[in-house]
Formats: structure tokens, C-alpha cells, sequence
């Protein structure tokens, strides 16, 4: 498999279960997560989990991390100053065609959105 010009054998990744089993006894949170992405990126130079911070109206955001079988959503409505991310195990969802593109459809939005408005904000300092 290929992603983001990184080839990884999805088959040496964790399973879905074994990433929550091993996140649930070490801490369900973007802390526990920072050793399997160390894993990965001393094996791949990539650490092959994406940080997505846009809600999607049940979740302040989520990660994106492929596993075994595909690739879940791991989401997260809790932002602590120690842990980082509280992730929400019982949400884990594997992503299917659609949801896949509602996240790159929703990232669009989010991102075309939040650089115009820079754009206009350098603007108006330019023009003080």
C-alpha cells in the first residue's frame, strides 16, 4: 500500500482490536498513541496516523490510522494538558468510501475557508 508516497504492507500493522486492547491498557489517549507512531516511523519515516482536528458533530476531531483490515477513525472530544487527546475507543469506526469523502470534502471547506480569511486578515494589515 501506498500513502503519501510511503509503501507500508498494511498485513504488519496492528489490527483494529489489538490497537484498542493496547490503547485501552496504556492510556486511550494521543499520549498512548505516540509509541506505535514512533514504531512506524523508524520502520517507514512516516508515522502513518493523521491528526484531523475538524468536528464532525458528534467529536472535536478524530485520527485517522490505517490498521490491518483498513483504516479507522480513533476520536477524540477531550483535549488534556498531560495526555493530549482522550480518545474514545467505543467510537472507533473503520472508514468506508463515503465517510472517506466527507472528511476530504469537510478538510476542503475547513481549509479554503480558514486561508481566505488569512489572506483578507494580511491584507487589511498590509493596508494599516
Amino acid at each position: 500500500m501506498r500513502i503519501s508516497g510511503i509503501e507500508y504492507d498494511q498485513q504488519d500493522l496492528m489490527s483494529k482490536d489489538e490497537l484498542i486492547a493496547y490503547l485501552r491498557e496504556n492510556g486511550e489517549s494521543d499520549r498512548a498513541l505516540a509509541s506505535i507512531r514512533n514504531q512506524r516511523y523508524e520502520k517507514y519515516g512516516n508515522e502513518l496516523i493523521w491528526r484531523y482536528p475538524i468536528s464532525d458533530g458528534i467529536h472535536l476531531g478524530t485520527f485517522i490510522v490505517p490498521v490491518k483490515e483498513g483504516f479507522i477513525s480513533l476520536p477524540f472530544n477531550v483535549v488534556d494538558a498531560t495526555d493530549y487527546e482522550l480518545l474514545e475507543l467505543d467510537d472507533a469506526a473503520f472508514f468506508d468510501e463515503d465517510a472517506m469523502q466527507t472528511f476530504i470534502n469537510d478538510w476542503r471547506s475547513f481549509s479554503y475557508d480558514l486561508i481566505t480569511a488569512m489572506i483578507d486578515m494580511l491584507r487589511a494589515l498590509r493596508s494599516e
